[in-house]
């Protein structure tokens, strides 16, 4: 049988910063080097604008039997009645669909909509032709509703939109010598930011005053939960809790050089990409053994569980001051960075896509 004419990607949105939107850029310029025809496309309604000459509109998504669609899966969207519909041979690439009940206080619409690609998981895993996971987390959760074959395949980690300069406004803000803790994720309540809040506020006023938190992330996806998150710096009377926004390619590397010590507090996650990027800029990575978690974080990074705002705190504290034990984590993390680089990512899509193409 000759190629496929196209091997497609379907998104529910595409944005700067956002981890599927790079792994989709990442496996389209893959695909093209391996000499296949393809695009990205999404709902024009849900684009970034600095994206907009990167996609096309999903309205304009055709296949044929002899082309293949990539289906990035994390949230109901118009993209799934367009992959359902589609005459082409079906993957789905599933990134977790965080459990609704975290979203209850906050946005009944992304409850409904989380609730709904919940409801339709079973379904999207049995009309594919392969399934693929971003973790072996994501995979059990396939598993459990009957998938068979569902193959584990990591994020790569983006090294072309790491390596970039850091913005200089950015440095400059920050110049001031204080200890830098770092959050990079957009600002929802999975991420239990308000327990980094909490820690913060414990190692700041018993630890160390000399210190601040950066947390960078848009807080368009959740506004009431972003909201609440200010009130309780405001309830704290907490200085040098810096809410950031959204940052360009620049300002992350910017924020990630600035930082002494990367913390994930949240408790769902299907991979976490940016504790790899924390680790591929040398900073040292504490994060709560939870989901995808420890497997982004291989053996790299520093795991806890259970651990109250005071025991937080002293965390913290160590990893930034025992030079002996920072030295021991940064080892660990150049050794998993320097795994995820070696992944050689064009013979895996090849070999991916061996069962779909033949």
């Amino acid at each position: 049988m000759p190629p496929p004419q196209h091997i497609d990607q379907l998104l529910a949105g595409f944005a700067d910063g956002d981890a599927i939107s790079h792994h989709a850029r990442l496996l389209r310029d893959l695909l093209r080097g391996l000499g296949y025809a393809s695009d990205i496309y999404v709902d024009a309604a849900r684009v970034s604008p600095t994206l907009h000459g990167e996609f096309k509109p999903l309205a304009d998504y055709a296949a044929g039997p002899r082309d293949v669609c990539l289906f990035h899966y994390s949230i109901a969207s118009p993209a799934t009645e367009a992959y359902l519909r589609s005459a082409a041979r079906k993957v789905l690439i599933y990134h977790n669909i965080t459990p609704a009940d975290f979203f209850r206080p906050f946005d009944d619409h992304l409850v409904c909509q989380l609730t709904e690609a919940r409801a339709q998981l079973a379904e999207m895993s049995r009309t594919a032709d392969a399934v693929w996971a971003v973790s072996r987390f994501n995979a059990s959760e396939l598993e459990a509703l009957g998938a068979k074959n569902v193959r584990v395949v990591p994020l790569p980690l983006p090294r072309a939109m790491l390596d970039v300069p850091p913005d200089p406004l950015v440095t400059a803000k920050f110049g001031a010598r204080l200890t830098t803790l770092l959050f990079v994720s957009r600002l929802a309540p999975n991420k239990c930011v308000e327990d980094l809040i909490q820690a913060y506020a414990w190692y700041h006023r018993a630890i160390n005053p000399f210190s601040r938190l950066l947390i960078v992330g848009s807080d368009r996806g959740c506004p009431r939960y972003a909201a609440m998150l200010r009130m309780l710096v405001a309830d704290l009377d907490l200085p040098n809790v810096c809410f950031e926004g959204f940052a360009s390619p620049g300002g992350l590397t910017a924020y990630y050089r600035t930082a002494d010590v990367y913390l994930s507090t949240s408790a769902h996650e299907g991979f976490g990409l940016p504790l790899v990027e924390a680790m591929y800029y040398g900073v040292p990575v504490v994060a709560r053994a939870v989901g995808g978690t420890p497997e982004a974080m291989g053996r790299g990074g520093v795991l806890y569980d259970d651990l109250s705002a005071p025991e937080l705190a002293a965390l913290i504290h160590r990893v930034t001051t025992d030079q002996a034990l920072r030295a021991d984590i940064l080892q660990s993390q150049q050794r998993r960075v320097q795994e995820m680089l070696d992944r050689p990512l064009a013979a895996e899509l090849r070999d991916l896509l061996a069962g779909v193409t033949a």
